[in-house]
């Protein structure tokens, strides 16, 4: 095998790379206030090094050339970070198939794709185990701070000047990382899962090529999309507080108070129970209570959220990119979703008796959206959300040939 280069970043930013607000790996690594904090290297049969960039504007002359030899293999757990952080921050740019990713290698063999876990899995030494104090390091460096109003506000971060020794205890636990994912990197060589069998191999690099590309998306339909959804949501809302009195309808707990009242007997307002219900002959429903069932049933469409995770997603040219997870399913071995999890897209409905599978229904439903006709798609359909949801498959949207 040729020579590896074992790498792996530390750094810092605003936006955000998980939870609810991520905004994905893409635009994480493009972000203006995204910064290097440090880099641990490492090359088979070494000492694994520590480049820290506010101590050495320049990347190590022995580094750069590594990187930039097509003959070293670079290594690096869940791969396309640091790829990524290179091209975008560092200027340099690798393509996947020179990278193994024992993040990858993991998921072949059906282990968790976090490298602590993996670890343990693999039982490696206390020495070689990736440090338990990882996580809280990350939060006191990586994650941005907000000052007190009566301290001026505004946000922070902790740095090398601000926890001297906290600082040293992060540079040795990147340091470590790069040792742990060499053993983990071995094991895996032994147990026949790194480098992947070839045809799994080249499937992977094909989800990098697609992840890299991400799909074309009209990110101004998305946001009419989104605002008519919140203008339909808000007004559902309004309208059944007014029909039931009461005082939230976004509290399940004061709609089940309210609809016990009404002969609702279940504990529970899920989609499939309450429809069972409706469809109940014996159940003793006031009308009334069947009139709101019914309306928040349809309110209840959580489908128009995707819309605000894609704009969250997209790319400043218009695609959304790292959708797909290789193997993240990994019992299985097949793909999952990331992100705006686009493998669960609602599936078109008829919207009233309007079958939104015909593609002229689509083509006006549409026209209407990019005309932003609130009132027009209410008295045409009947309901904005489910037109939402039947069309959400639409936002992406193929560039023009030139």
């Amino acid at each position: 095998m040729n020579k590896i280069l074992r790498l792996d970043f530390e750094t810092r930013g605003t936006a955000e790379l998980s939870g609810k607000n991520s905004v994905g790996l893409y635009n994480y690594a493009n972000h203006p206030e995204t910064k290097v904090l440090m880099l641990a290297w490492k090359f088979d049969t070494k000492e694994p090094l520590l480049w820290q960039p506010h101590l050495l504007d320049t990347m190590p002359p022995t580094l750069y050339k590594a990187l930039q030899d097509p003959e070293v293999t670079v290594s690096a757990f869940n791969s396309a970070f640091e790829r990524y952080i290179l091209q975008y921050k560092l200027g340099v740019i690798i393509p996947a198939s020179r990278f193994l990713d024992p993040q990858v290698g993991a998921r072949y063999l059906s282990m968790p794709a976090n490298l602590e876990s993996v670890c343990e899995i693999l039982d490696l030494p206390p020495n070689l185990q990736k440090d338990k104090r990882g996580a809280a390091l990350i939060d006191l460096f990586s994650e941005p701070k907000t000052r007190k109003k009566k301290e001026g506000g505004g946000i922070y971060f902790n740095d090398w000047n601000s926890h001297p020794k906290e600082w040293e205890e992060f540079c040795n636990y990147c340091v470590r990382d790069v040792v742990a994912e060499e053993e983990v990197a071995r094991r895996m060589g032994i147990l026949g899962a790194l480098p992947l069998p070839p045809f799994e191999q080249k499937l992977w690099i094909f989800d990098q090529t697609v992840n890299d590309r991400g799909m074309p998306t009209d990110r101004v339909f998305v946001e009419k999309m989104y605002r008519l959804a919140l203008r339909s949501k808000a007004e559902a809302k309004e309208n059944f507080e007014k029909l039931t009195g009461v005082e939230n309808a976004n509290s399940p707990a004061q709609i089940k108070t309210w609809a016990k009242t009404q002969g609702y007997p279940y504990p529970s307002l899920s989609k499939d129970v309450v429809a069972s219900a409706l469809k109940d002959p014996n159940l003793k429903l006031t009308d009334l209570c069947r009139k709101a069932l019914e309306m928040r049933k349809e309110a209840a469409s959580t489908s128009y959220q995707k819309l605000r995770k894609i704009l969250l997603c997209i790319s400043p040219d218009g695609r959304l990119p790292g959708q797909f997870v290789f193997m993240g399913s990994s019992r299985c071995g097949r793909w999952s979703g990331n992100n705006v999890q686009i493998h669960n897209f609602a599936r078109p409905a008829v919207v009233g008796g309007h079958d939104f599978e015909d593609m002229k229904v689509v083509k006006e439903a549409r026209a209407m959206i990019q005309a932003e006709d609130y009132e027009g798609i209410k008295a045409t359909y009947g309901s904005v959300l489910l037109v939402v949801k039947s069309l959400i498959r639409t936002v992406f949207v193929a560039p023009r040939e030139a």
